[in-house]
């Protein structure tokens, strides 16, 4: 039976309006509301027309309906800059992950979620104890996307006409994701994946929001990267920028942040800290820093798509499997993972056992 609130799904991925879509197909905009809210399908003709605009198999529109994630759920960063077809287009691929993430769960072992709950804490405080709950201590993280992969999180990318939302993360029932634009810098993904974890463990009951909650997430990132305890005993003597170049890699963040937080702890001044910032852009570093640290990438989308592999089947298959259009699946993995192969053979197939997925910390 047609699914209404999939074809809202496949409308708002291609950025669309209700009435720019009934312009395409020669229809109001009330009949396409009708149509997303189920109250009748639509005709033969004009389903055949639906499938060729928007480009989603025929199958799609036949699933379930999804588990629709509304604005309030999710957590933008740089949202002050999309226009509402960004952010609709954002949110019917968080609709989209969700399917994915349950695909994948049902056929590969993956690690269960075990984020804490830490909304009653003050954000620094949240960091350090989150930290002690995983053993960290005040070491730098060597691989941010495998640790939170290893806790549960669903990481993915966030496709091309999504990127002007630097990331998002958003709870499931009880499942974690986090979307980012990974044509951002190394530095500026792992503190993004800190920002956004700040969010899942402190803003999981929706509170506070805007601004306050932004700089919440901001001072939990802080901590989270660079530890207070840890950032003390390896301070230089002097906070110049070829000092805090070497100091910056074990952290694996930028200059700038690295900047932010020593001025945030007290070893720099305001005077000193805004004058290196007038150097820093000054020398182009806050477009592109020299000796930048390599984009991670998924452990665990890396392990599913080499045992699929081995299988001859590919992201081809993925995208049958889940009757999406091959490009939504290549968005959702794109930076994140490489896509190397794709089955010549794979027809119809099933893997024929979930199997079993260990994630290297």
């Amino acid at each position: 039976m047609f699914t209404g609130d999939r074809l809202r799904i496949a409308r708002q991925r291609m950025s669309m309006t209700k009435k720019r879509l009934a312009e395409l197909l020669s229809v109001s905009p009330r009949t396409v509301t009708g149509w997303e809210a189920d109250e009748y399908p639509p005709e033969h003709e004009n389903f055949s027309r639906i499938v060729e605009v928007l480009a989603f198999p025929k199958s799609f529109y036949f699933r379930d309906e999804s588990a629709h994630t509304s604005h309030d759920a999710v957590s933008f960063r740089s949202l002050s800059r999309t226009t509402a077809k960004q952010r609709d287009a954002v949110l019917a691929m968080c609709d989209i992950a969700k399917d994915l993430a349950v695909w994948l769960d049902g056929n590969f072992e993956l690690p269960k979620a075990g984020l804490p709950d830490l909304y009653e804490e003050i954000p620094d405080h949240a960091a350090t104890l989150l930290r002690q709950g995983w053993g960290m201590g005040n070491k730098p993280i060597k691989h941010f996307i495998s640790l939170l992969e290893s806790k549960g999180v669903k990481i993915f990318a966030l496709p091309e006409n999504c990127r002007e939302i630097d990331a998002c993360s958003f709870w499931s029932d009880e499942t974690p994701f986090i979307l980012l634009n990974t044509e951002m810098s190394g530095e500026r993904i792992r503190f993004d994946l800190a920002h956004e974890l700040g969010h899942l463990v402190l803003h999981k009951h929706g509170a506070p929001i805007g601004r306050e909650a932004e700089q919440e997430a901001n001072l939990f990132a802080s901590e989270f990267l660079m530890p207070e305890d840890g950032i003390r005993m390896n301070r230089p003597k002097v906070w110049s920028i070829p000092a805090m170049m070497q100091r910056k890699k074990p952290w694996g963040v930028s200059i700038s942040a690295l900047a932010y937080r020593a001025n945030q702890l007290g070893y720099l001044s305001e005077w000193h800290f805004k004058s290196l910032n007038i150097e820093m852009r000054r020398r182009g570093y806050k477009d592109s820093e020299p000796e930048g640290i390599p984009k991670e990438q998924s452990k665990v989308l890396e392990v599913v798509l080499a045992q699929l592999r081995e299988r001859r089947m590919g992201i081809s298959f993925i995208a049958n499997q889940n009757s999406l259009p091959q490009s939504e699946v290549q968005g959702l993995f794109f930076g994140i993972a490489k896509v190397l192969f794709d089955g010549q053979s794979e027809g119809n197939a099933n893997p024929q056992a979930k199997s079993h997925l260990r994630v290297v910390k």
